[in-house]
């Protein structure tokens, strides 16, 4: 397991290095919900603020709305705390900000959430807001918008907001779902779902589905083909518009 955690620590490094996602005194905002990936992310981000070459600080925020687990809650409490991350639970009230006549959707849900994220962020003079969103994230929202949407795109690693002074950084984004879940597992994280009736992830599942064909075909390099091709874009053997 030593190999692993060396593995992911290396990985989410060279992520931060390599697209300057955190730069000398930057203020991180890390949103947790408690599941896998974030919890994972929080680990690690604290243990580089006591040995990384570049001086940041960090905080942990759990936007909580009107679903979730008390359990699930106290064991995301639990090891945050015993990993020394400051943290804060917001609480948000996602069904009472629905306009008469309109219904609830995981899309809006997640807007909202989103928003006071962001809305915490500049309050309190954080520079940076950290996802965590992994490779696997990242390649299947390639595949659904070539797919579904007919054009190439998806998660950046880092992402600067038009309107605002904060940025988007993913420092995961090397790293792969496979690898978080055995990490987690030895951390004792426990599976956090969200648990309203709302949500929809069928077209993600379907996009996970056949990048996991190709990966049992093929092996799983094609994780990091898949990854590595969106930057290795060559425009003479592309159709033009």
């Amino acid at each position: 397991m030593k190999k692993l955690e060396t593995l992911i620590d290396k990985k989410i490094t060279k992520s931060i290095l390599k697209y300057k996602m955190i730069e000398e005194g930057d203020k991180v905002l890390l949103a947790v919900s408690g599941g896998k990936d974030s919890m994972i992310l929080a680990y690690y981000l604290a243990k580089k603020i006591k040995g990384f070459p570049i001086n940041f600080t960090f905080k942990a925020i759990h936007i909580q709305s009107e679903f979730g687990n008390p359990a699930e809650m106290a064991n995301m409490e639990k090891l945050l705390q015993s990993w020394g991350v400051d943290y804060e639970i917001l609480e948000v009230g996602v069904i009472k900000r629905l306009k008469p006549g309109k219904k609830m959707n995981c899309y809006w849900c997640s807007t909202q959430r989103r928003t006071e994220l962001l809305k915490y962020a500049v309050d309190n003079g954080y520079d940076k807001i950290a996802l965590g969103h992994h490779m696997d994230d990242i390649i299947e929202s390639l595949i659904m918008n070539m797919a579904l949407k007919g054009k190439i795109s998806t998660m950046l690693p880092i992402l600067d907001y038009d309107r605002y002074d904060q940025a988007i950084i993913r420092p995961l984004s090397y790293v792969k779902e496979h690898e978080i879940i055995k990490m987690a597992d030895h951390l004792n994280i426990t599976k956090c779902t969200c648990q309203c009736g709302f949500a929809d992830n069928s077209k993600r599942r379907d996009m996970r589905d056949i990048i996991q064909t190709m990966v049992d075909t093929h092996g799983d390099v094609v994780r990091e083909n898949l990854y590595n091709s969106m930057s290795n874009i060559i425009p003479r053997y592309l159709p033009e518009e």
